[in-house]
């Protein structure tokens, strides 16, 4: 591979990658313990040795161990969550966003699975979508210091 094409596929990387300090998002595990409770007992011991990861900020550990897990729960909203989460930890916005989407699509779960779809939407400059899904949350009502925290950073981006 040449030096060029490299560069310019650095470059395209870097475009999709979230800065560092734009990635001010904490994530509510205990908003994550209905889907991941439902999952064999094994995953659920290996998903609790993810979360460590994460919180040592091991996420490309995180996410290496998110993807097996995916692979024999693919319908498990938390799981998907939890990969988002690495992934926009690791800077790739637009795979968070895919994994957001799945965790979204997901049949388990509840409305922080659309809160946190929201917050990642509107990190990846999906306005409409974040409104969407905030419009969910607030119908739901059980995070109403969280919706407006959202609220107040997206009138202060426009």
């Amino acid at each position: 591979m040449t030096k060029t094409v490299l560069y310019l596929l650095l470059l395209a990387g870097s475009w999709l990658a979230v800065p560092a300090r734009a990635v001010e998002l904490d994530i509510r595990l205990d908003r994550l313990a209905e889907a991941i409770g439902l999952l064999p007992e094994d995953d659920r011991g290996a998903v609790d040795e993810v979360i460590a990861l994460i919180k040592r900020g091991e996420n490309t550990d995180a996410y290496q161990r998110l993807t097996e897990l995916n692979k024999t729960n693919p319908a498990n909203s938390s799981l998907r969550v939890l990969t988002s989460y690495a992934l926009l930890k690791l800077g790739n916005a637009l795979g968070a966003l895919e994994e957001a989407d799945r965790a979204h699509d997901a049949p388990n779960g509840n409305s922080y699975k659309c809160l946190f779809y929201a917050k990642i939407a509107f990190l990846n400059g999906k306005s409409e979508a974040c409104k969407r899904e905030l419009s969910h949350v607030k119908k739901v009502g059980d995070m109403p210091k969280e919706v407006k925290a959202l609220e107040k950073e997206m009138k202060g981006k426009s």
